[in-house]
């Protein structure tokens, strides 16, 4: 039997809404929940946005209706009152396990910051620990703009969005509480504060792809500045990863291409108690990329070798990419304390004149972070000059693929 023409127009609507429709919902079914440790306090706070309520599961029996909680951890008691209610406080079991979640896009307060999904607090290790559990896609939009600035170019903002999405997806389930940190330690991720219309399109636009090797998830580290040349990650840390080669960067325009810190006698002094303060300083080796590995630290007490990345934790330095200058106080000679000079074993460094106490070391330096992978103001650069997202990540990640996961 022949179906007519209007019939067959009919079926063919229905088909190609069920084969376009369907994949988009089955997209978004698939997308993980992340876990973000967004705080470990003994006091905090949290409220609606503006007068709507949220939802508190854990203090009764059943779901609560109320707009803000206080809860406290005090002498091995956790106490929580309600609607800013502080003369009423009632006290949570040991195990308790709150979960505290609404229906509003402006999402639940939490200090200054509004975060979306749910916000679950517990106790762990006599702190009161706060996990942000949401869609990973809604996760990414605030991250990419809490670690690259808004006005950068969109396929800056592209990339930086597949490397975090790539970051994110390898840290998933490899812990039993949280998956990923909110800071630096992982991440910067500063709730929807850090949403932007156009971050939010560039994270859209590129959404379910993340970067591969050889067809497994790479590990894909960022930072902001390299200082002109991207490290090998086996130089920063234990593993040498095929696509985590040294490549050129493109960041000479980036506000911490270079940098300066003084350092007085008496700061040296309380920086290094142990030494007794620092008479003389000296950079033993340097890696290919002119980062410090080893730095001897001369003191009133003894000496020892450090690495470079101790001597930046110590020093609060931007990156491993610096040397070091005597400053005499009343002159305007610099006295550099020395230039890379590799030791070899048949030579040991020696001392160097001590620091008198008017003089200052000065520290100069180039490019901010651990310098291997992509760099935040290299691919800033790139795309201005006409790069796509593509071409920037393939250049920080040697022999990378781009796609789904």
């Amino acid at each position: 039997m022949s179906t007519s023409p209007k019939i067959s127009k009919g079926w063919a609507m229905m088909f190609l809404a069920i084969f376009f429709i369907s994949p988009l919902k089955a997209i978004a079914a698939k997308d993980p929940v992340i876990r973000v440790l967004i705080g470990q306090e003994k006091k905090v706070r949290f409220r609606a946005d503006g007068a709507k309520s949220f939802f508190v599961k854990g203090i009764s029996s059943k779901q609560r209706s109320i707009k803000s909680i206080n809860i406290i951890y005090d002498n091995g008691n956790v106490n929580y009152s309600i609607n800013n209610n502080k003369n009423s406080w009632f006290e949570l079991p040991k195990n308790f396990n709150l979960i505290i979640k609404n229906n509003d896009d402006r999402g639940i307060w939490y200090k200054n910051r509004r975060y979306a999904g749910d916000l679950r607090i517990s106790l762990n290790d006599q702190n009161l620990q706060i996990i942000n559990s949401l869609n990973l896609e809604k996760y990414l939009k605030s991250v990419v703009g809490s670690e690259m600035p808004k006005e950068f170019p969109f396929a800056a903002l592209q990339a930086q969005a597949i490397a975090a999405r790539t970051y994110a997806l390898k840290l998933l389930d490899e812990n039993e509480s949280f998956d990923i940190h909110s800071t630096q330690e992982s991440q910067v991720y500063l709730g929807l504060e850090a949403e932007t219309a156009k971050i939010n399109r560039a994270v859209k636009s590129t959404r379910s792809l993340a970067l591969f090797y050889k067809n497994k998830l790479i590990e894909a580290v960022f930072h902001s500045s390299s200082g002109g040349r991207t490290e090998n990650s086996g130089t920063v840390w234990k593993y040498q990863l095929p696509y985590l080669k040294s490549v050129i960067d493109y960041d000479q325009n980036g506000e911490k291409y270079r940098w300066s810190n003084k350092f007085t006698s008496g700061e040296l002094d309380e920086i290094f108690p142990d030494l007794g303060g620092v008479n003389s300083i000296q950079i033993i080796n340097k890696s290919n990329t002119n980062r410090v590995l080893k730095i001897k630290l001369y003191g009133l007490n003894g000496n020892k070798n450090i690495s470079g990345k101790n001597l930046r934790k110590k020093l609060q330095l931007l990156s491993t990419k610096f040397d070091v200058y005597l400053k005499y106080k009343q002159s305007n000679l610099d006295n550099k304390l020395n230039i890379y000079n590799k030791v070899f074993n048949d030579m040991a460094p020696q001392p160097l004149p001590e620091i008198p106490k008017d003089y200052f070391l000065l520290v100069r330096g180039y490019g901010a972070g651990h310098g291997v992978g992509m760099s935040q103001w290299g691919a800033k650069a790139m795309a201005e000059k006409g790069s796509s997202f593509r071409e920037i990540l393939k250049h920080y990640y040697t022999g990378v693929q781009i796609k789904t996961y």
